[in-house]
């Protein structure tokens, strides 16, 4: 266990800053060995820090947007998202539609402005 942490520590320090969690796929071994893969913060929690909000609403809406971000904060996401070994094989706007959807479930509205 303390050495998972040393290792998973040293490569996730230059990656992200600290705190920002991230996705973590482990495969433990009979022999005691181990391999993995530091991926993304969450989508959502990438979505929140973007629209400048703690969490969101308890009941999203559609209509009612809690917080906005815009089209270039959308793809910034995806780009982080595409860096991800299982989404190698997605092109960037397919990646960026699923960030779309995310936000919309969240109540987080994609416009230009939040005067627009």
């Amino acid at each position: 266990m303390a050495e998972f942490c040393k290792q998973f520590n040293e490569k996730s320090e230059t990656m992200y800053d600290k705190g920002t969690p991230l996705g973590v796929e482990l495969s433990a071994f009979s022999d005691r060995t181990f391999k993995f893969e530091v991926r993304s913060p969450p989508t959502s929690y990438l979505i929140k820090k973007a629209a400048g909000i703690k969490e969101g609403p308890n009941h999203p809406s559609p209509e009612h947007a809690h917080a906005f971000i815009t089209p270039e904060a959308v793809y910034e996401i995806a780009k982080i998202k595409s860096s991800d070994e299982m989404r190698l094989h997605i092109p960037l706007e397919g990646i960026a539609k699923s960030v779309v959807g995310t936000a919309r479930s969240m109540g987080v509205q994609v416009k230009e402005s939040e005067e627009a």
